[in-house]
């Protein structure tokens, strides 16, 4: 049981930082523990094969962490046009700011 924890312990740790690094991780995560529990709770009633489940798991994690990177993408080619825009009005907009009063 100890070594459970310390391993428990050592996996949160390594989430943790996975999390930081992939935005949309944390609902991958539990997409996990949801399907985890509702294997659980229906198990006596149906029996998953360990590869299926294996997955499953595998599927929801690496899916999430793909959605991350594509959406971290996204955002950074959607901030570069917003800053290529607005420096682009800016440049339009000071000869019109500029004119002299006689």
């Amino acid at each position: 049981a100890v070594f459970a924890m310390l391993g428990l312990r050592a996996t949160f740790f390594i989430i943790d930082v996975l999390v930081r690094l992939f935005s949309l991780l944390k609902y991958g995560v539990s997409a996990v523990l949801v399907f985890i529990g509702i294997k659980l709770c229906c198990d006596r009633l149906y029996h998953i094969p360990p590869g299926i489940v294996c997955a499953i798991l595998v599927s929801c994690i690496s899916c999430s962490m793909l959605a991350s990177v594509v959406k971290d993408e996204f955002e950074k080619k959607q901030s570069k046009h917003g800053l290529e825009k607005h420096l682009d009005h800016d440049k339009l907009a000071a000869p019109n700011d500029c004119k002299t009063v006689a």
